[in-house]
């Protein structure tokens, strides 16, 4: 499929190296002026001249009817030339000899050069005619079990009285003037934490409910508030993570733009890992597949042009680089075109077009 060129090619003076003339057998249409082909019919080079197609250069029969055209009829002079012999004949049907009328004109010949002088004596007779022919867990819920208070008084009548809340796990046994009273815990009597889980201790009877300094918790653990964890690192052993969120963010404590960030691949002990990175020295993002070289990532935007009236288009691509490639494909058969292609600036590349195209005729893409 040949590549169509919508704007002039400048080969800037150097050589169009075995190049080869469209090659057609009749003439093409809607011909503009100096378009030119090859007539595989005729076998002849042709033109277009703005009015007509003509043949480029002259072949001898060509030469031969123009010679016989200079010639006038009746000079003298007969042409006869033979297409099939190949062949041109040229005689002298006029004058076959010359002489010199006495005591005016003289004649000479030597080896084909004829001489015309005058005599001595000269009668002259004279007559003539002149002709004259340029684009946080909390943990530790305090239960304060408020001990439970056993409020031991005296009533009216002498006998003592215990107030102790039901279900507490306490319970007391005797009343009356001078009779022993026993206070039982019936419920908890001893408290311990789960090794690596809470830790217990005690100290003039208050009891306090901790975390050690390394927590392990066997079975699976919900947070319904927000979860925050200081340290140097985070480790999450396991297969399958899943995020709502859709973003992540990462150096969260940056105040300015000062530090890469990116996600890198452990590729094990053999090979070397890989990373995708923001570097904020260019302000791209790059990636590198051998751990050293690092490459730009490149990006895309792409726009229909075209208004049937304009030839030249400014795509604003903000790509901010001038590193840009840029192509037009036909949006009907998806060709690529040749165009005019001016970077004007970081943002900004300017098409153009040697006519106008139609209505979003062709589509520029921009990589960069």
């Amino acid at each position: 499929m040949a590549r169509k060129f919508l704007t002039p090619i400048d080969l800037n003076k150097l050589e169009l190296q075995n190049a080869a003339i469209q090659n057609l057998g009749t003439d093409p249409g809607s011909p503009t002026s100096g378009q030119i082909y090859y007539n595989t019919n005729d076998s002849k080079l042709k033109v277009y001249n703005g009015a007509s197609w003509t043949t480029v250069g002259n072949t001898q029969e060509e030469i031969e009817d123009y010679i016989d055209g200079l010639i006038t009829a009746g000079g003298g002079i007969s042409v006869d030339y033979d297409d099939d012999g190949n062949s041109l004949t040229i005689a002298n049907t006029g004058v076959t000899s010359l002489t010199g009328t006495a005591n005016e004109v003289t004649v000479s010949a030597s080896a084909g050069a004829v001489t015309v002088g005058l005599p001595s004596t000269v009668a002259v007779d004279i007559s003539g005619t002149a002709a004259s022919a340029t684009y946080a867990v909390t943990a530790g819920t305090a239960n304060a079990v408020a001990a439970d208070s056993v409020a031991l008084g005296t009533d009216t009548t002498g006998d003592y009285v215990a107030d102790v809340t039901a279900g507490t796990g306490i319970s007391v046994a005797g009343t009356g003037e001078g009779a022993s009273v026993t206070v039982t815990n019936t419920g908890v009597t001893s408290l311990t934490g789960t090794t690596n889980e809470v830790t217990v201790s005690a100290s003039a009877g208050a009891v306090t409910l901790g975390l050690p300094t390394d927590v392990t918790i066997a079975g699976d653990l919900t947070v319904s508030g927000d979860l925050t964890i200081s340290g140097s690192a985070t480790y999450v052993n396991t297969e399958i993570i899943e995020l709502d969120d859709n973003t992540i963010i990462l150096n969260a404590n940056a105040t300015t733009a000062s530090e890469n960030a990116g996600i890198e691949v452990e590729r094990g002990t053999v090979e070397t890992n890989v990373s995708l990175l923001w570097n904020e020295s260019s302000d791209t993002w790059t990636l590198t597949n051998d751990g050293t070289n690092y490459h730009t990532i490149t990006r895309k935007y792409a726009a229909n042009v075209g208004d049937t009236s304009n030839t030249s288009f400014n795509i604003d691509h903000n790509l901010n680089t001038l590193d840009v490639t840029v192509q037009v494909y036909d949006n009907a058969t998806y060709d690529t075109v040749e165009v005019d292609v001016v970077r004007a600036s970081v943002n900004r590349v300017t098409v153009s077009f040697a006519a106008a195209p139609g209505n979003n005729a062709y589509r520029v893409v921009i990589v960069g």
